[in-house]
């Protein structure tokens, strides 16, 4: 008896490939230090936020990109507490998460947390899934299993906006 599957089985990329060694060992000691957790522990995390930072670079080229937002804006891919602690590690050390950004989707990409009623509700993460997985690196549950949450209260002024 053999059993197939709908879809040929792929092997999901290693995070790591996302930037250079470099780049990935000193944000992963970063992290591993402002944190106080272990370095595997923060190797993974840190493989995580760059798969996000690839999905979404991946998701701002195409023009269907996820839900609106009451702007009329379209939404984004959104990260969870333990995926966005490594962000905010990430932007206190400017070089590396300069290199790791240009690498991954070619320009600088800005924080600018939102709450919105989807992050709530888990349509948001849903989709962010989605996009995770789209783009072919390993996607670690263990980092995505919660709510989407944001840093700041709900739908704080954004810069440059009055």
């Amino acid at each position: 008896m053999s059993i197939t599957t709908d879809r040929p089985v792929t092997i999901a990329a290693d995070p790591r490939t996302l930037v250079s060694a470099e780049v990935f060992d000193k944000t992963t000691r970063y992290f591993a230090a402002r944190q106080e957790v272990t370095q595997a522990y923060a190797e993974r995390a840190v493989g995580q936020f760059f798969v996000f930072l690839k999905a979404y670079a991946d998701a701002q080229d195409n023009p269907g990109f996820g839900l609106l937002l009451p702007s009329g804006e379209s939404y984004r891919v959104v990260p969870t507490r333990p995926v966005d602690a490594v962000w905010h590690a990430a932007l206190q050390i400017s070089e590396p998460y300069t290199a790791a950004c240009t690498a991954i989707a070619g320009h600088y990409v800005h924080h600018r947390p939102i709450l919105t009623e989807a992050m709530r509700d888990g349509t948001a993460i849903d989709y962010t899934l989605a996009a995770l997985r789209d783009t072919g690196y390993l996607v670690d549950m263990e980092f995505w299993a919660g709510e989407a949450e944001s840093c700041c209260p709900p739908n704080p002024p954004q810069p440059g906006k009055a």
